[in-house]
């Protein structure tokens, strides 16, 4: 039996996908409404539940993460037609200005004559038949490019009627700044959309996920090892994943705690020296401003003005590390004791 819960790549069929089934109910039922946003922590299974909401579906789903220059968002926008070509129909395709099909390949062309912009793109294949816009990780794009694909869809939601974007997130705060409904400088101010929380599982579902997990695999686990991952990594489904299959490889459970606080250490290598300093505090247990401010003036030797301890605060609440002041991550609060 192959073994599809503890594969690491994100699920593309609902047949795959483990107890998402209030998600996409809600998903199913917002085709046709114009604008949809989907958030939720690293790891928590947006993407596998976005891939296999489009399974059977005329739709594209574009991976925006690391896009830095135009070419790249072109590149990424390309990909995803690749993937959706049984989807969208390669003849019809062909038939798009700027759109070039080279066997399981699709090229964009967005510079000079027969060029097309990416309103003119999502336009053009709506006009087939209803089309769902994927675009994942958008939080990451920066301006000029985040202009841009927020004109696009700006476009889209007044002028195709035959459309839907999903705009979908790990950090929760960036992808609503993102949206910018709220902000009257976003060409998206003051449209309504409809918003999808992707949770984490409860304790029943973890232990029920690793279980099946360890079946297809052909694995008898006793119950500490369920257990162990459950308290470990607290209804994380990328997490779980990466536990069960570490078991399956017969790694050693420290080691296996050990690689997964490093690498989530390694992530948090992206924050600056003042978010290092406030989230190790809260992984100290500060659990308030003013016991944060104590923490990280002791631990830098450095008074550090309020304004600028608030934006700390405030950037890993954005970026989803914290909330509350605490972690919405167990990995991460262990990775940050150690920074």
């Amino acid at each position: 039996m192959r073994n599809m819960l503890f594969d690491p790549r994100p699920k593309a069929s609902r047949d795959e996908l483990f107890d998402r089934e209030k998600e996409l109910e809600i998903l199913d039922g917002s085709v046709g409404k114009p604008l949809i946003v989907v958030a939720g922590i690293r790891r928590v299974g947006k993407s596998s539940l976005l891939m296999s909401f489009l399974e059977n579906r005329r739709g594209v789903y574009v991976d925006l993460r690391e896009v830095r220059t135009r070419a790249d968002l072109y590149r990424k926008l390309s990909d995803g037609l690749s993937s959706s070509l049984r989807r969208l129909g390669e003849g019809f395709l062909r038939q798009i200005r700027g759109v070039r099909v080279m066997g399981l390949e699709v090229e964009l062309k967005w510079r000079g004559a027969d060029s097309i912009s990416i309103s003119g793109l999502m336009e053009e294949l709506s006009m087939r038949g209803r089309t769902i816009f994927v675009f994942d990780e958008v939080q990451g794009l920066r301006p000029p490019l985040s202009l841009e694909l927020r004109n696009a869809i700006s476009y889209v939601y007044d002028n195709v009627p035959n459309s839907t974007v999903v705009l979908s997130g790990s950090e929760v705060g960036l992808l609503h700044d993102f949206v910018g409904v709220d902000n009257p400088e976003s060409p998206l101010f003051g449209r309504y959309y409809t918003e999808v929380h992707v949770e984490r599982f409860p304790r029943s579902k973890s232990m029920e996920f690793l279980e099946r997990g360890f079946s297809e695999a052909g694995r008898s686990v006793g119950g500490d090892a369920l257990e162990r991952g459950v308290e470990l990594f607290d209804g994380i489904p990328g997490w779980l994943v990466y536990y069960g299959m570490a078991v399956i490889d017969g790694r050693d459970m420290d080691e296996v705690t050990e690689s997964a606080i490093s690498l989530a250490r390694a992530e948090m290598g992206k924050l600056s020296d003042r978010e290092r300093y406030v989230a190790k505090a809260v992984a100290g247990g500060a659990r308030s401003w003013a016991e944060v401010r104590r923490a990280v003036e002791e631990s830098s030797g450095t008074v550090i003005p309020k304004s600028a301890l608030t934006r700390a605060v405030r950037r890993l609440e954005k970026l989803s590390v914290i909330q509350d002041y605490r972690f919405l991550d167990p990995v991460y609060e262990k990775a940050a004791r150690r920074l």
